[in-house]
Protein backbone atom coordinates (compact mmCIF):
# COMPACT_ATOMS: atom_id res chain seq x y z
CA UNK A 1 0.00 0.00 0.00
CA UNK A 2 1.69 3.86 -0.93
CA UNK A 3 2.80 5.63 2.04
CA UNK A 4 5.06 8.49 3.01
CA UNK A 5 2.48 9.32 1.32
CA UNK A 6 -0.33 24.19 -18.42
CA UNK A 7 2.29 26.32 -18.89
CA UNK A 8 2.60 29.26 -16.34
CA UNK A 9 4.76 32.01 -16.63
CA UNK A 10 5.32 32.22 -12.97
CA UNK A 11 4.86 28.60 -11.10
CA UNK A 12 5.66 30.20 -7.69
CA UNK A 13 2.93 32.42 -8.21
CA UNK A 14 -0.05 29.86 -9.22
CA UNK A 15 1.50 27.47 -6.94
CA UNK A 16 1.73 24.48 -9.21
CA UNK A 17 5.52 23.98 -8.27
CA UNK A 18 5.22 26.48 -5.31
CA UNK A 19 8.44 26.69 -3.53
CA UNK A 20 10.26 29.61 -2.67
CA UNK A 21 13.45 30.43 -4.29
CA UNK A 22 15.77 29.93 -1.23
CA UNK A 23 13.98 26.73 -0.36
CA UNK A 24 14.52 25.31 -4.34
CA UNK A 25 18.23 26.19 -3.85
CA UNK A 26 18.48 23.85 -1.15
CA UNK A 27 16.81 20.76 -2.60
CA UNK A 28 19.01 21.53 -5.43
CA UNK A 29 22.27 21.24 -3.95
CA UNK A 30 20.79 18.12 -1.54
CA UNK A 31 19.85 16.38 -4.74
CA UNK A 32 23.61 17.41 -6.50
CA UNK A 33 25.29 16.16 -3.31
CA UNK A 34 23.13 12.94 -3.39
CA UNK A 35 24.06 12.22 -7.49
CA UNK A 36 27.90 13.40 -6.81
CA UNK A 37 27.72 10.46 -4.05
CA UNK A 38 26.49 7.79 -6.33
CA UNK A 39 28.77 8.73 -8.85
CA UNK A 40 32.00 8.06 -6.89
CA UNK A 41 30.21 4.14 -6.46
CA UNK A 42 31.54 2.07 -9.81
CA UNK A 43 27.94 0.06 -9.87
CA UNK A 44 26.04 3.39 -9.53
CA UNK A 45 24.12 2.97 -12.55
CA UNK A 46 23.26 -0.91 -12.09
CA UNK A 47 22.47 0.10 -8.24
CA UNK A 48 20.06 3.60 -9.08
CA UNK A 49 18.54 1.41 -11.64
CA UNK A 50 17.67 -1.23 -9.02
CA UNK A 51 16.82 1.40 -6.18
CA UNK A 52 14.11 3.01 -8.52
CA UNK A 53 12.46 -0.59 -9.89
CA UNK A 54 12.56 -1.25 -6.24
CA UNK A 55 10.34 1.20 -5.72
CA UNK A 56 7.05 1.44 -5.34
CA UNK A 57 3.93 3.48 -7.26
CA UNK A 58 1.06 5.72 -4.84
CA UNK A 59 -2.10 5.71 -5.89
CA UNK A 60 -4.78 7.41 -3.64
CA UNK A 61 -8.11 7.72 -5.24
CA UNK A 62 -11.59 9.22 -3.10
CA UNK A 63 -14.97 10.01 -4.65
CA UNK A 64 -17.31 11.62 -2.47
CA UNK A 65 -21.01 13.72 -1.92
CA UNK A 66 -20.90 15.62 0.42
CA UNK A 67 -24.00 17.93 1.03
CA UNK A 68 -24.29 21.14 3.56
CA UNK A 69 -27.26 22.45 4.63
CA UNK A 70 -26.14 25.86 7.05
CA UNK A 71 -28.75 27.77 8.34
CA UNK A 72 -27.61 31.38 7.38
CA UNK A 73 -26.30 31.02 4.27
CA UNK A 74 -29.26 30.88 0.88
CA UNK A 75 -28.66 27.82 -0.66
CA UNK A 76 -27.88 24.28 0.29
CA UNK A 77 -24.48 23.05 -1.22
CA UNK A 78 -23.64 19.89 -3.11
CA UNK A 79 -20.57 18.88 -4.17
CA UNK A 80 -19.19 15.52 -5.77
CA UNK A 81 -15.17 15.59 -6.23
CA UNK A 82 -13.17 12.59 -7.26
CA UNK A 83 -9.52 12.94 -5.99
CA UNK A 84 -6.73 11.13 -7.75
CA UNK A 85 -3.13 11.36 -6.02
CA UNK A 86 -0.69 9.70 -7.66
CA UNK A 87 3.06 9.37 -7.47
CA UNK A 88 6.08 6.97 -7.10
CA UNK A 89 8.71 6.42 -4.01
CA UNK A 90 11.64 4.94 -5.25
CA UNK A 91 13.81 2.32 -3.14
CA UNK A 92 16.97 3.46 -1.19
CA UNK A 93 20.47 3.90 -2.97
CA UNK A 94 23.26 4.49 -0.38
CA UNK A 95 20.63 5.75 1.86
CA UNK A 96 18.78 7.54 -0.23
CA UNK A 97 15.12 7.74 -1.51
CA UNK A 98 13.06 10.01 -3.58
CA UNK A 99 9.54 10.55 -3.62
CA UNK A 100 7.21 12.36 -6.15
CA UNK A 101 3.81 12.77 -5.71
CA UNK A 102 0.94 14.98 -7.59
CA UNK A 103 -2.62 15.43 -6.53
CA UNK A 104 -5.36 15.72 -9.21
CA UNK A 105 -9.10 17.54 -8.04
CA UNK A 106 -12.45 17.51 -10.10
CA UNK A 107 -16.08 18.30 -9.35
CA UNK A 108 -18.46 16.47 -11.25
CA UNK A 109 -22.00 17.74 -12.51
CA UNK A 110 -23.04 21.24 -11.47
CA UNK A 111 -20.99 23.43 -8.88
CA UNK A 112 -23.59 24.09 -6.37
CA UNK A 113 -20.85 24.80 -3.81
CA UNK A 114 -18.46 27.62 -2.15
CA UNK A 115 -15.09 26.19 -3.20
CA UNK A 116 -13.51 28.41 -1.05
CA UNK A 117 -12.04 30.61 -4.20
CA UNK A 118 -15.11 30.45 -6.90
CA UNK A 119 -16.99 33.31 -4.99
CA UNK A 120 -20.01 31.26 -4.82
CA UNK A 121 -21.03 32.57 -1.25
CA UNK A 122 -24.88 32.12 -1.40
CA UNK A 123 -23.24 28.54 -0.79
CA UNK A 124 -21.90 26.42 2.40
CA UNK A 125 -18.28 26.29 2.24
CA UNK A 126 -16.61 22.72 0.48
CA UNK A 127 -13.10 23.68 0.17
CA UNK A 128 -12.60 21.08 -2.50
CA UNK A 129 -11.56 23.36 -5.32
CA UNK A 130 -10.22 21.92 -8.81
CA UNK A 131 -6.66 22.01 -8.99
CA UNK A 132 -4.05 19.93 -10.06
CA UNK A 133 -1.02 20.25 -7.72
CA UNK A 134 2.07 19.09 -6.50
CA UNK A 135 1.77 17.24 -2.93
CA UNK A 136 4.61 15.93 -1.99
CA UNK A 137 8.50 16.05 -3.58
CA UNK A 138 10.98 14.81 -1.24
CA UNK A 139 14.46 13.57 -0.90
CA UNK A 140 15.25 11.45 2.16
CA UNK A 141 18.30 10.01 3.66
CA UNK A 142 18.62 7.25 6.09
CA UNK A 143 21.47 5.80 8.39
CA UNK A 144 21.88 3.16 11.26
CA UNK A 145 23.08 4.93 14.49
CA UNK A 146 22.50 1.87 17.07
CA UNK A 147 24.24 -2.04 16.46
CA UNK A 148 21.42 -3.37 14.45
CA UNK A 149 21.67 -6.63 12.18
CA UNK A 150 22.26 -6.08 8.62
CA UNK A 151 19.21 -5.06 6.63
CA UNK A 152 17.51 -3.31 9.67
CA UNK A 153 15.53 0.19 8.87
CA UNK A 154 17.37 3.54 9.21
CA UNK A 155 17.26 4.80 12.89
CA UNK A 156 18.14 8.38 11.93
CA UNK A 157 15.96 9.86 8.61
CA UNK A 158 16.27 13.08 6.65
CA UNK A 159 13.73 14.45 4.67
CA UNK A 160 14.07 17.59 2.89
CA UNK A 161 11.20 19.39 0.16
CA UNK A 162 7.56 19.39 0.34
CA UNK A 163 6.45 16.51 2.62
CA UNK A 164 3.40 15.21 4.91
CA UNK A 165 4.20 15.90 8.77
CA UNK A 166 1.59 14.75 11.78
CA UNK A 167 2.79 14.32 15.43
CA UNK A 168 0.63 12.74 17.96
CA UNK A 169 -2.31 12.27 16.73
CA UNK A 170 -2.54 15.72 14.76
CA UNK A 171 -4.11 17.36 17.18
CA UNK A 172 -1.68 20.39 16.63
CA UNK A 173 0.60 19.72 13.49
CA UNK A 174 -1.05 17.24 11.02
CA UNK A 175 -2.12 16.92 6.79
CA UNK A 176 -6.08 18.05 7.28
CA UNK A 177 -6.30 14.62 5.11
CA UNK A 178 -10.16 14.82 5.22
CA UNK A 179 -10.32 17.54 2.51
CA UNK A 180 -9.37 16.46 -1.06
CA UNK A 181 -6.11 18.19 -1.25
CA UNK A 182 -3.61 17.46 1.82
CA UNK A 183 -1.75 20.00 3.92
CA UNK A 184 1.69 19.65 3.78
CA UNK A 185 4.73 21.14 4.58
CA UNK A 186 7.83 22.84 2.48
CA UNK A 187 10.76 21.62 5.05
CA UNK A 188 13.92 20.01 6.77
CA UNK A 189 12.94 16.98 8.96
CA UNK A 190 15.05 14.76 11.04
CA UNK A 191 13.34 11.85 13.21
CA UNK A 192 15.77 10.25 15.35
CA UNK A 193 14.74 6.35 16.48
CA UNK A 194 18.56 5.19 17.71
CA UNK A 195 17.15 5.96 21.51
CA UNK A 196 15.23 2.67 22.55
CA UNK A 197 11.39 3.02 22.89
CA UNK A 198 12.08 6.70 21.97
CA UNK A 199 11.22 8.94 18.79
CA UNK A 200 12.54 12.35 18.51
CA UNK A 201 11.53 14.63 15.49
CA UNK A 202 12.57 17.94 14.55
CA UNK A 203 10.97 20.00 11.35
CA UNK A 204 12.00 23.34 10.38
CA UNK A 205 9.02 24.63 8.04
CA UNK A 206 9.88 27.01 5.19
CA UNK A 207 6.16 26.84 3.97
CA UNK A 208 2.66 25.61 4.97
CA UNK A 209 0.85 24.28 2.01
CA UNK A 210 -3.06 24.49 2.93
CA UNK A 211 -5.92 22.68 1.32
CA UNK A 212 -7.63 25.31 -0.47
CA UNK A 213 -4.72 24.44 -3.10
CA UNK A 214 -2.69 26.83 -5.08
CA UNK A 215 -4.95 29.44 -7.05
CA UNK A 216 -6.22 30.32 -3.33
CA UNK A 217 -5.20 33.72 -2.23
CA UNK A 218 -4.71 32.07 0.88
CA UNK A 219 -3.59 29.05 0.19
CA UNK A 220 -0.39 28.85 1.78
CA UNK A 221 1.69 30.45 4.71
CA UNK A 222 5.42 31.79 3.98
CA UNK A 223 7.06 30.48 7.76
CA UNK A 224 10.18 30.60 9.58
CA UNK A 225 8.47 27.45 12.15
CA UNK A 226 10.40 25.11 14.18
CA UNK A 227 8.80 21.96 15.69
CA UNK A 228 9.74 19.88 17.77
CA UNK A 229 8.17 16.32 18.95
CA UNK A 230 9.47 13.66 21.90
CA UNK A 231 7.81 10.62 22.29
CA UNK A 232 8.60 8.37 25.10
CA UNK A 233 7.39 4.77 25.09
CA UNK A 234 9.43 2.56 27.51
CA UNK A 235 7.83 3.20 30.86
CA UNK A 236 5.00 1.06 30.77
CA UNK A 237 4.48 -1.37 27.98
CA UNK A 238 0.93 0.50 27.66
CA UNK A 239 2.00 3.93 28.34
CA UNK A 240 3.34 6.53 25.53
CA UNK A 241 4.18 10.16 26.50
CA UNK A 242 4.78 12.53 24.19
CA UNK A 243 6.49 16.27 24.95
CA UNK A 244 5.91 18.86 22.08
CA UNK A 245 7.17 22.56 21.28
CA UNK A 246 6.08 24.22 18.35
CA UNK A 247 7.13 27.76 17.20
CA UNK A 248 5.22 28.88 14.58
CA UNK A 249 5.87 31.78 12.27
CA UNK A 250 3.47 32.17 10.17
CA UNK A 251 3.73 35.69 7.63
CA UNK A 252 0.68 35.89 6.23
CA UNK A 253 -1.03 35.07 9.09
CA UNK A 254 0.83 37.04 12.34
CA UNK A 255 -1.73 36.61 14.56
CA UNK A 256 -1.35 32.79 14.69
CA UNK A 257 2.22 32.51 15.09
CA UNK A 258 2.89 31.31 18.61
CA UNK A 259 4.70 29.44 20.68
CA UNK A 260 2.60 26.32 22.06
CA UNK A 261 4.48 24.03 24.95
CA UNK A 262 2.88 20.67 26.05
CA UNK A 263 2.92 16.77 26.56
CA UNK A 264 0.61 14.12 26.30
CA UNK A 265 0.15 10.95 27.85
CA UNK A 266 -2.00 7.63 26.50
CA UNK A 267 -2.47 4.42 27.39
CA UNK A 268 -4.51 1.07 26.58
CA UNK A 269 -4.83 -1.47 30.11
CA UNK A 270 -6.29 -4.81 29.87
CA UNK A 271 -8.85 -5.31 32.51
CA UNK A 272 -9.26 -9.15 32.17
CA UNK A 273 -12.30 -10.92 30.56
CA UNK A 274 -11.57 -8.95 27.67
CA UNK A 275 -12.32 -5.58 29.00
CA UNK A 276 -9.65 -3.21 28.56
CA UNK A 277 -9.26 0.46 29.57
CA UNK A 278 -7.75 3.47 27.53
CA UNK A 279 -6.78 6.86 29.53
CA UNK A 280 -5.31 9.96 27.91
CA UNK A 281 -4.51 13.13 29.27
CA UNK A 282 -3.02 16.33 27.94
CA UNK A 283 -1.88 19.87 28.74
CA UNK A 284 -0.53 23.04 26.57
CA UNK A 285 0.31 26.50 27.27
CA UNK A 286 0.15 28.60 24.18
CA UNK A 287 1.55 32.44 23.94
CA UNK A 288 2.32 34.80 21.06
CA UNK A 289 5.21 34.62 19.07
CA UNK A 290 7.16 35.99 15.82
CA UNK A 291 5.72 39.15 14.67
CA UNK A 292 2.22 38.49 16.75
CA UNK A 293 0.61 41.91 16.92
CA UNK A 294 -1.34 39.97 20.27
CA UNK A 295 -0.27 39.22 23.70
CA UNK A 296 -1.65 35.77 24.56
CA UNK A 297 -1.00 33.75 27.60
CA UNK A 298 -3.93 30.59 26.98
CA UNK A 299 -3.81 26.81 28.09
CA UNK A 300 -4.80 23.59 26.80
CA UNK A 301 -6.43 21.11 28.84
CA UNK A 302 -7.76 17.19 27.91
CA UNK A 303 -9.01 14.29 29.45
CA UNK A 304 -10.37 10.99 28.15
CA UNK A 305 -11.32 7.99 29.72
CA UNK A 306 -12.68 4.77 27.65
CA UNK A 307 -13.67 1.09 27.69
CA UNK A 308 -13.27 -1.48 25.09
CA UNK A 309 -14.96 -5.14 25.14
CA UNK A 310 -14.86 -7.34 21.81
CA UNK A 311 -16.02 -5.29 19.00
CA UNK A 312 -17.35 -2.68 21.47
CA UNK A 313 -15.64 0.77 22.42
CA UNK A 314 -16.92 4.20 24.15
CA UNK A 315 -15.33 6.87 25.48
CA UNK A 316 -15.93 10.25 27.75
CA UNK A 317 -14.15 13.41 27.18
CA UNK A 318 -13.39 16.76 28.19
CA UNK A 319 -11.44 19.24 25.92
CA UNK A 320 -11.00 22.75 26.43
CA UNK A 321 -9.22 25.60 24.82
CA UNK A 322 -9.13 28.72 26.41
CA UNK A 323 -10.06 32.63 25.27
CA UNK A 324 -9.18 35.55 26.84
CA UNK A 325 -12.02 37.55 25.13
CA UNK A 326 -9.80 38.51 21.65
CA UNK A 327 -8.14 35.14 21.06
CA UNK A 328 -8.76 31.38 21.39
CA UNK A 329 -6.42 29.45 21.24
CA UNK A 330 -5.83 28.52 18.39
CA UNK A 331 -4.31 25.38 16.52
CA UNK A 332 -4.23 26.06 12.51
CA UNK A 333 -1.81 23.46 11.28
CA UNK A 334 -3.78 20.70 12.90
CA UNK A 335 -5.79 17.35 11.87
CA UNK A 336 -9.38 19.83 12.25
CA UNK A 337 -11.93 18.01 11.08
CA UNK A 338 -11.88 14.92 13.68
CA UNK A 339 -12.10 17.34 16.85
CA UNK A 340 -15.08 19.20 18.02
CA UNK A 341 -17.91 17.72 15.30
CA UNK A 342 -17.32 16.83 12.21
CA UNK A 343 -19.42 19.99 11.07
CA UNK A 344 -16.17 21.49 11.76
CA UNK A 345 -17.94 24.66 13.26
CA UNK A 346 -14.99 25.84 15.09
CA UNK A 347 -12.04 25.35 12.58
CA UNK A 348 -11.22 29.19 14.10
CA UNK A 349 -11.68 28.86 17.59
CA UNK A 350 -13.74 31.40 19.47
CA UNK A 351 -12.35 34.92 21.30
CA UNK A 352 -13.98 33.35 24.17
CA UNK A 353 -12.45 29.99 24.12
CA UNK A 354 -13.90 26.43 23.93
CA UNK A 355 -15.02 23.58 25.77
CA UNK A 356 -16.49 20.12 24.71
CA UNK A 357 -17.75 17.52 26.12
CA UNK A 358 -18.15 14.52 24.37
CA UNK A 359 -19.23 10.87 24.70
CA UNK A 360 -18.15 8.25 21.59
CA UNK A 361 -19.16 5.18 20.74
CA UNK A 362 -18.23 2.14 18.51
CA UNK A 363 -18.53 -1.43 17.17
CA UNK A 364 -16.47 -2.79 14.68
CA UNK A 365 -17.58 -6.44 13.26
CA UNK A 366 -17.43 -8.88 10.57
CA UNK A 367 -19.88 -7.99 7.75
CA UNK A 368 -19.05 -10.89 5.27
CA UNK A 369 -19.86 -11.40 2.22
CA UNK A 370 -19.90 -8.11 1.08
CA UNK A 371 -17.05 -6.12 3.49
CA UNK A 372 -14.08 -8.03 5.82
CA UNK A 373 -15.26 -5.39 8.84
CA UNK A 374 -17.61 -3.17 9.19
CA UNK A 375 -17.64 0.25 12.28
CA UNK A 376 -20.23 1.76 13.23
CA UNK A 377 -19.29 4.87 15.00
CA UNK A 378 -22.07 7.83 17.36
CA UNK A 379 -20.65 10.68 18.98
CA UNK A 380 -22.47 13.65 21.17
CA UNK A 381 -20.88 17.03 21.90
CA UNK A 382 -21.80 19.50 24.04
CA UNK A 383 -20.18 23.01 23.46
CA UNK A 384 -19.40 26.26 25.40
CA UNK A 385 -17.60 29.21 26.35
CA UNK A 386 -14.78 29.03 28.14
CA UNK A 387 -14.06 32.81 29.10
CA UNK A 388 -17.65 33.50 29.77
CA UNK A 389 -20.50 31.43 30.65
CA UNK A 390 -22.16 30.65 27.14
CA UNK A 391 -23.82 27.58 25.19
CA UNK A 392 -21.95 27.15 21.90
CA UNK A 393 -24.86 24.61 21.09
CA UNK A 394 -24.37 20.52 20.12
CA UNK A 395 -24.07 17.92 18.06
CA UNK A 396 -24.52 14.51 17.27
CA UNK A 397 -22.15 12.45 14.70
CA UNK A 398 -22.56 9.05 13.16
CA UNK A 399 -20.25 6.84 10.40
CA UNK A 400 -20.76 3.21 8.88
CA UNK A 401 -17.86 2.73 7.20
CA UNK A 402 -17.04 -1.11 5.05
CA UNK A 403 -13.81 -2.28 4.64
CA UNK A 404 -13.81 -4.33 1.46
CA UNK A 405 -10.33 -5.13 1.69
CA UNK A 406 -7.23 -4.04 2.08
CA UNK A 407 -7.07 -1.13 -0.45
CA UNK A 408 -10.78 -0.66 -0.67
CA UNK A 409 -13.08 1.56 2.01
CA UNK A 410 -16.81 2.91 1.44
CA UNK A 411 -18.40 5.43 4.15
CA UNK A 412 -21.57 7.14 4.75
CA UNK A 413 -21.64 9.95 7.57
CA UNK A 414 -23.60 12.65 8.62
CA UNK A 415 -23.11 15.73 11.39
CA UNK A 416 -26.03 17.68 13.20
CA UNK A 417 -25.04 20.65 14.75
CA UNK A 418 -27.55 22.47 16.98
CA UNK A 419 -26.00 26.25 16.42
CA UNK A 420 -26.57 28.54 19.39
CA UNK A 421 -25.26 32.14 20.09
CA UNK A 422 -23.62 33.48 16.96
CA UNK A 423 -23.07 29.81 15.03
CA UNK A 424 -25.92 28.73 12.63
CA UNK A 425 -27.11 25.15 12.80
CA UNK A 426 -25.20 22.74 10.49
CA UNK A 427 -26.11 19.71 8.76
CA UNK A 428 -24.09 17.97 6.49
CA UNK A 429 -23.81 14.40 4.99
CA UNK A 430 -21.30 12.43 2.79
CA UNK A 431 -20.91 9.73 1.14
CA UNK A 432 -17.62 8.78 -0.17
CA UNK A 433 -15.40 5.37 -1.45
CA UNK A 434 -11.36 5.60 -0.94
CA UNK A 435 -8.94 3.20 -2.97
CA UNK A 436 -5.47 2.98 -1.83
CA UNK A 437 -2.38 1.03 -3.00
Amino acid sequence: MGNDSTAIKNPAARGEIGFPVGFKRRLGIAVAMALTVAGENARAAATLTDAIAAGVPIIDLRLRLEDVDQANKAKQAVATTIRARLGYQTGDFLGFAVLAEFDAVQHLGPKHFNDSINGLIAYPTIADPDMVALNRLQLSYGVRLADHAAGAPADLRFVLGRQRIVFGDGRFIGNADWRQHEQTFDALSVVDTSIPATTLAYSYVTRVNRVFGPRSSVGSYDSHSHLFDAVYAGLLPALKLEGYTYLLDLRQAPTLSTATIGVRGEGTFALGSGFAARLNGAYAHQGDDAKNPLRIDLSYYLGEAGLSYQGFNGLLGYEVLQGDGTMGFQTPLANLHPFQGWAETFLTKPPNGLKDFYIKGGYGFAASPLFVKATATLAYHDFSAEHVTAGYGREWDAQLEGQIDSHFVIDAAYADYSGAGPFPDKRVFWLYATYRY
